[in-house]
């Protein structure tokens, strides 16, 4: 049983603030934040008599939140890990006072409150407030949907050389995470599989929360959030202890 010693965390995470509030990271939360107001003209300049502003300023929220979990919290995990390992910094750590559990923890955690704080505040950037037990399921959605992108985007981060091919290798699962729930409502096999994904679970929570439904988190959706979850802490273990990550 490896102890986890608090002040190396914090160590690990100051170090990865400073690499986050870089040029090539800072730039993914402001682009959501850009996105998301774009979303609310853009929308607002094309009203309809059948969709009302609230209704537009939602599926703006929806989409802002979808990318912002996306970008921040998948690609820029991604990105700074990749670059440990650029710098040849990775194996320093890992050889060093500093276990795999610290190491991991202390990456994520900067990337996992920005992007949270962020969801949070695409609120009042989209113009749509939720407010009540609705902001408690948009509270546990949204932030079990950032966790689970940060470990992915540390998982994918294992098999970058550099930052460069983080990009390319972030990009196809991007696409699928953000793409497949964006247009869900026009292909019937992209809803079935939108319902699969964290993503596609989150916007859908949002648009219930929009239409006013009584009931905006299905059971379902819960345990498909804990299994992936759990896949994607399963599969970046495997990967990390098989890549020789993990001190014996």
């Amino acid at each position: 049983m490896k102890t986890l010693h608090m002040n190396k965390i914090m160590a690990i995470a100051q170090i990865k603030t400073k690499a986050f509030m870089g040029k090539n990271c800072i730039i993914m939360p402001l682009f959501a934040l850009g996105f998301t107001l774009m979303m609310r003209f853009l929308y607002g300049n094309m009203r309809s008599g059948s969709a009302s502003p609230e209704f537009l300023n939602g599926y703006a929220l929806s989409m802002g939140l979808v990318m912002n979990i996306g970008m921040c919290g998948i690609y820029c995990t991604s990105l700074l890990l990749a670059e440990e390992k650029e710098k040849n910094t990775l194996r320093v750590l890992m050889t060093s006072s500093v276990n795999g559990l610290e190491y991991v923890i202390g990456c994520i955690l900067p990337v996992f409150a920005a992007t949270v704080i962020l969801n949070y505040v695409l609120m009042p950037i989209s113009g749509y407030l939720i407010t009540g037990k609705n902001l408690v399921f948009f509270s546990i959605v949204t932030v079990l949907s950032s966790l689970i992108s940060c470990i992915i985007g540390m998982l994918l981060g294992i098999f970058a050389k550099n930052q460069v091919s983080a990009g390319t290798i972030t990009t196809p699962v991007l696409l699928i995470l953000m793409m497949v729930p964006i247009f869900s409502g026009f292909v019937d096999i992209l809803e079935k599989v939108s319902g699969l994904l964290f993503t596609g679970i989150l916007m859908d929570m949002i648009m219930d929360i929009v239409s006013g439904k009584s009931r905006v988190l299905h059971g379902g959706s819960i345990v498909v959030l804990a299994v992936e979850a759990v896949l994607a802490v399963g599969l970046f273990v495997v990967f990390y202890r098989k890549n020789g990550f993990e001190k014996d």
